[in-house]
Formats: C-alpha cells, sequence, structure tokens
C-alpha cells in the first residue's frame, strides 16, 4: 500500500494486486477545485504493435461495470452510465487487443501498466498515478483474450460535479500504449 499527498490538496492510496483481474486504487480528493497542475493532453495515435504490423496496440472494448460483477472474459454487469453517487466505486472493464507476448523460455508473458489522471472538465489535473502494475500473465498459450480492469475507490468522496478519466494502458513487452478517456460525473440521488 502506498499513500502520496500532492500539493497538500489531494490525497492518493493505491492497492495493487497483480492478478489479471485486479487493480485497486484509492483516491481521494479533499479539494476537487482546478490547481495550476497542468491539462490533461488529447489521446495520442498508438504505435504499432511489434508482434502485428497491421493493427496497433489498442482497447478492443471499454466500459465502466458494476463492481463484483466481472467474472471473466465478456462476463460482467454494465454500469449503463457514465454518472456515480458520491462514495460510489468507479471500475473501467477493458478488453486489450493487439498487444504482444514476450517468450520466457517455452511461455508467454503479458504484461500492463497504467497510468490514471483525474482531471476537472477545464482539464486542469486534479490527481494521477503513473506505472501501475495491472496485470502480469506468463502463460503456456499467446492468450487471444484477456480483460484488465481498474477501480477507483472514493475513500473521501469526490465533490458533485464533472470529471474526465484519462486511463493510459501499457503494453511493456512492446513499450506501446493507448489511452481512454472516459467523462464522467458525480452526482446525488
Amino acid at each position: 500500500m502506498q499513500r502520496l499527498i500532492l500539493a497538500g490538496l489531494i490525497s492518493v492510496t493505491i492497492v495493487v494486486s497483480l492478478s489479471l483481474l485486479l487493480i485497486f486504487m484509492c483516491i481521494t480528493l479533499q479539494n476537487a477545485k482546478a490547481q495550476e497542475s497542468g491539462a490533461v493532453a488529447n489521446a495520442t495515435t498508438p504505435v504499432a504493435n511489434a508482434t502485428n504490423a497491421k493493427q496497433a496496440f489498442h482497447s478492443a472494448f471499454d466500459t465502466f461495470v458494476v463492481p463484483g460483477s466481472v467474472n471473466g472474459y465478456g462476463v460482467y454487469q454494465a454500469h449503463n452510465s457514465s454518472i456515480f453517487k458520491p462514495g460510489e466505486k468507479i471500475l473501467l472493464y477493458i478488453e486489450p487487443a493487439s498487444y504482444s507476448y514476450k517468450p520466457v523460455g517455452s511461455l508467454f508473458l503479458m504484461n500492463f501498466t497504467a497510468d490514471v489522471l483525474v482531471s476537472d472538465k477545464a482539464g486542469h489535473v486534479l490527481t494521477g498515478l503513473q506505472n501501475l502494475p495491472i496485470s502480469t500473465l506468463i502463460s503456456h498459450y499467446k492468450n487471444k483474450e484477456l480483460i484488465l480492469t481498474v477501480s477507483l475507490i472514493q475513500t473521501n468522496t469526490f465533490p458533485v460535479g464533472d470529471y474526465v478519466l484519462k486511463y493510459t494502458v501499457h503494453d511493456v513487452p512492446s513499450g506501446n500504449s493507448f489511452d481512454i478517456l472516459k467523462n464522467i460525473r458525480i452526482a446525488n440521488g
């Protein structure tokens, strides 16, 4: 477990599980007013994956899901909205595609990390974390279907308002990455 204090206004607690399905990030926004931290950049075009020159590393599918509902690839209950209550867990389900494999003897390594930025609608970064390990899988096969999840837990509730979540997923063996931008609203009731 790791706890960071950023500019004395925002504290971040991280609990990382190296399982295929979970990474927990506990983010506390103690003051959601925009600070002069810089703007969230636009999504970048991913570089072609070394294992598949025709298709770049990307998210084939991503959606918010109901916490506790993910039971495997394609097995989840959709959240069906980008509106969350104060204190509600925000869980993003991701199906990456065109990722690479690193040979480890007769096995294959698939390894992913993520960066997460939380910003206000004006683009001011409120908090963020980099290089979080979200999945390390060693398999006898070059798995073609796997999932990643990133969970934001409001240990102190986000103030009511609009936010932008920027998830950057990195394929560690190839060095390639892609961005997912999600607009969310925290609203009562």
